[in-house]
């Protein structure tokens, strides 16, 4: 640190060196996030100095979150949203982290309390109870395109990942998430918008699995939260020819509506239009957490509020307030504009595809299309030429897109800050790059 400080000139010519050294979003394909809405920026702002962890102090802001929460239910079909219980994260990995944790925390307190409960039994009966439950670690039953913050989750938390096999439009195969459930399951995991692909698994299916054997179900709707619910019910994606496909299509079920469902995680920094950092994490109810919270509540006699039961101490009430602003000024007749906008982006893709002689790895259901560039007769041949493709369109031309690890192909998320016109241009420059 200098001695003396800069001038403010001085500083913000710095500052700028630094923005233009950032990636701007106009030629970015890869990311799941996009610009934000600017009521969204105007609500940050105003509310900067806000901190959601200390309550007392900012009980406007913590009445905006419980709004948030409450709105979220409502948009994932909470039967009673008043009754859900949640908060604002740094985004999914957070909401993910404490999902599990809350499940680890239930399994090891049913453990407790049969091992109470079987105290008075005979010496025999106790040990071979001891012997059952401590064979191995706690584990989790998810599916194979599971996004990388469960990874993380794994070494926290000390638990094994057990990875279902998933199908061949890359959705979790329930039969395979069954067979992997035994007395050491903590939960399931479901996606609703897998990284990789956008496809939502079977949820209903692994709702009930999660009723017959009494685990909770965490939904990962990191990207398909804001999605799913504003898809229209006619789906037009399927033919990617532009031609309408006059079939009705049910609304995807993959929240709240599904009994089995515990929690789910959403993130409005995404197709939420919010600000970084933004996640939400909504329980179905207080009953859902259970005894877990006290593992995790702390009395906090600093604050304002008597306990603390948050994985992060200080949240940047900004984000609430972003969130709070944005979802009440689109409401969901501007959330279904938002959508219907990426869609046309998509059916768009699939039609210069077609002019290039190229089509989609997987037809899309979503926003995010997948698209091989290699002859499809050796793997490692295709994922390699699958990275210099990708490398020389960002070193070439600039244009930032990223590659799937389950097949080699190159993935294209279409958000907001995406025009047809780019992806005609980027389409036109890939096509010289396969020719040349």
């Amino acid at each position: 640190m200098n001695e003396k400080g800069v001038s403010e000139k001085e500083l913000f010519d710095e500052l700028c060196s630094f923005s233009n050294a950032d990636t701007n979003f106009k030629k970015v394909f890869s990311s799941m996030c996009t610009i934000p809405h600017p009521i969204a920026v105007a609500a940050q702002q105003q509310f900067s100095l806000s901190n959601i962890g200390d309550p007392g102090l900012f009980a406007g802001t913590c009445r905006m979150e419980t709004e948030v929460i409450r709105m979220s239910a409502s948009m994932l079909n909470h039967p009673d949203p008043k009754s859900a219980v949640g908060h604002m994260t740094s985004g999914g990995t957070e909401s993910n982290i404490e999902a599990v944790l809350h499940m680890k925390n239930r399994f090891l307190n049913s453990i407790s309390d049969a091992e109470n409960t079987v105290e008075n039994a005979t010496e025999n009966k106790l040990n071979n109870n001891n012997n059952r439950v401590n064979q191995s670690k706690p584990n989790l039953i998810l599916p194979k395109t599971s996004h990388f913050s469960f990874e993380k989750i794994a070494n926290l938390l000390d638990i094994d990942l057990k990875k279902a096999d998933i199908d061949s439009n890359f959705k979790v195969i329930p039969e395979s998430v069954e067979s992997l459930i035994d007395e050491n399951t903590i939960g399931l995991i479901g996606i609703a918008g897998n990284t990789e692909f956008g496809f939502c698994d079977p949820i209903d299916a692994l709702s009930e699995i999660a009723l017959r054997h009494e685990l909770p179900l965490h939904v990962d709707a990191a990207f398909g939260g804001f999605v799913y619910p504003f898809l229209p019910e006619s789906d037009s994606t399927e033919t990617g020819d532009g031609n309408e496909n006059k079939s009705k299509s049910k609304k995807v079920k993959f929240a709240f509506d599904l009994p089995g469902v515990t929690s789910v995680s959403i993130d409005p920094h995404k197709m939420g239009r919010s600000v970084i950092p933004g996640g939400i994490l909504i329980f179905k109810n207080e009953s859902v957490i259970g005894s877990s919270l006290d593992k995790i509540k702390v009395r906090t006699p600093y604050l304002t509020s008597k306990y603390q039961s948050t994985l992060t101490g200080t949240r940047p009430g900004s984000s609430v307030a972003a969130t709070y602003a944005v979802m009440k000024h689109l409401g969901a007749e501007g959330y279904r504009k938002n959508v219907a906008y990426c869609m046309e982006l998509t059916n768009h893709f699939q039609n210069e595809l077609k002019k290039i002689d190229l089509q989609p790895y997987i037809k899309p259901k979503i926003n995010i299309i997948t698209v091989s560039v290699g002859d499809g007769k050796n793997k490692a041949a295709d994922q390699e030429k699958t990275e210099k493709i990708r490398a020389q369109l960002l070193e070439k031309y600039g244009w930032n897109v990223s590659a799937t690890k389950t097949v080699p192909a190159l993935r294209f998320v279409l958000m907001p800050h995406v025009t047809k016109e780019d992806i005609t241009t980027m389409l036109s420059d890939l096509k010289e790059l396969l020719n040349a």
